[in-house]
């Protein structure tokens, strides 16, 4: 006699899908409001802590540009152009207004921002003509030489 193989399902029988209840909702939704307060109260601190830290650089510049004054005097006017030049145009006329700013400072950084800004514009463009061109070849269009 010979024994029957037992065939069985090439796939698994779904099970029906898990529906939570009312109150297991419930209990959820407050979990997640729970975690939710929790994650602002971090955020809150972070944003505390940071904002510490940069009243307390901005409260020792000052002290520092007059230990600058005394031991350093030929750097004050590049600290200032390299903040300058990384500030935005808002920040830079209020920071060139600071007493110990040096005169000419603010024309120099304007000066290098409009530079690179310049270079930025040009290597664009001419990103774009290389593109258009490799394109073209693409497309076996022949440009004028």
């Amino acid at each position: 006699m010979k024994k029957k193989l037992t065939r069985k399902p090439a796939r698994a029988i779904q099970k029906a899908k898990f529906e939570m209840s009312p109150s297991m909702q419930a209990r959820m939704e407050k979990a997640m409001i729970s975690i939710g307060n929790i994650a602002g109260q971090q955020a809150r601190k972070d944003d505390k802590v940071q904002r510490e830290a940069r009243l307390a650089i901005a409260e020792t510049f000052d002290a520092w540009i007059d230990w600058l004054e005394d031991e350093a005097p030929d750097q004050i006017e590049e600290v200032f152009f390299e903040l300058g030049c990384f500030a935005t145009a808002t920040n830079r006329r209020r920071m060139f207004k600071h007493t110990k700013a040096p005169e000419g400072v603010a024309e120099r950084a304007q000066e290098q921002v409009d530079q690179w800004k310049a270079e930025e514009k040009f290597a664009i463009s001419a990103e774009a003509t290389i593109t258009a061109a490799e394109t073209d070849a693409k497309n076996g269009i022949r440009t004028a030489e």
